[in-house]
């Protein structure tokens, strides 16, 4: 169980990062420092499969990504994400799970190199609203809660590779922090592959 100090902990950082992009955002969109630039439309997937022991006992993992970004300088863009992932657990006797999460996220990209290079480094931070349905059941008869709706935290880096000018790969990590506390990165971390269409 979650205390009332800790509780309050996550969510004045959550607070935080939220202010931070919405002052990020209105920096740039300030009629003084803002200019028209490139819109940039990313799908992306990624899918991991773990056996234990036997094809009959895993753990299945598919994420579909859909985003689009606006670049208001040769290296930051603000970004409107959708994602869906299923995760399927199957281990006879203890656990028969699957969890449908939906993410819908604000983003921050910060590429670390102008978009003219051959290779472009980046970083993401943001915040989400995650929309997750469960069924199934472990096997001390435990059954998970059936509809989970909250506020998350995103991190991700990764990096664009252009193919032509108008069209490029890219392939990164992200990560939505449960109750967006710093330390549950590795909960809920996924590499992801896609494509760039730039307008």
């Amino acid at each position: 169980m979650v205390g009332p100090k800790k509780t309050k902990i996550r969510a004045g950082y959550l607070a935080k990062l939220t202010t931070g992009v919405v002052l990020l955002g209105l920096v740039f969109l300030h009629p003084k420092l803002a200019y028209s630039g490139m819109f940039e439309l990313s799908a992306g997937f990624s899918y991991n499969r773990v056996n234990y022991g036997s094809e009959q006992n895993y753990n299945l993992t598919k994420r579909w990504t859909g985003s689009i970004g606006y670049y208001f300088s040769e290296t930051s863009e603000v970004e409107v994400d959708f994602s869906d992932v299923v995760d399927k657990t199957l281990i006879s006797g203890y656990q028969d799970t699957t969890f449908h999460d939906q993410i819908y996220s604000a983003n921050w990209i910060q590429s670390l190199l102008p978009r003219t290079a051959r290779i472009q480094p980046y970083l993401r931070i943001g915040v989400g609203q995650l929309n997750r349905n469960a069924s199934g059941e472990y096997g001390n008869g435990a059954v998970p809660a059936s509809q989970v709706d909250s506020l998350t935290g995103v991190l991700g880096a990764g990096t664009k590779f252009p193919i032509v000018s108008q069209l490029g790969f890219k392939c990164e990590a992200i990560s939505y922090l449960k109750g967006a506390a710093i330390g549950t990165y590795k909960d809920n971390i996924a590499i992801t592959l896609g494509l760039s269409f730039y307008f």
